[in-house]
Order: C-alpha cells, then sequence, then structure tokens
C-alpha cells in the first residue's frame, strides 16, 4: 500500500510561542538585505534550509 497525503497551507496548528533564547540555531536566509528564507545552524559552516529555498 502506498499513502500520499499533500498538505497546502502556512498555517502552525496548535502551535506555541518559543522561550526567548530558543532558536539560537536558527538563520534567515536573505537577499539584498531581504528576507528569502528560514533556516536552522547544522554546523559552525552550514545552514539546512527547505528545497524550494534553493533557486
Amino acid at each position: 500500500m502506498f499513502f500520499l497525503i499533500v498538505v497546502v497551507g502556512v498555517d502552525i496548528i496548535n502551535g506555541k510561542k518559543a522561550s526567548k533564547n530558543s532558536l539560537q540555531y536558527m538563520v534567515s536566509v536573505q537577499n539584498n538585505k531581504a528576507h528569502e528564507c528560514g533556516g536552522f545552524l547544522i554546523s559552525p559552516q552550514y545552514v539546512l534550509t527547505a528545497a524550494h529555498c534553493a533557486r
């Protein structure tokens, strides 16, 4: 059996505001000082982003 679930939308469901200093590994990938995409620092030299961030 194979199931494919497609979720469309941008809402975060049942999310909670993060506590202060808990997002210390999050980054903003920017182009000309404009936010393009979010990412997560996985090492001092590498940022992990979603596939749609690479254009």
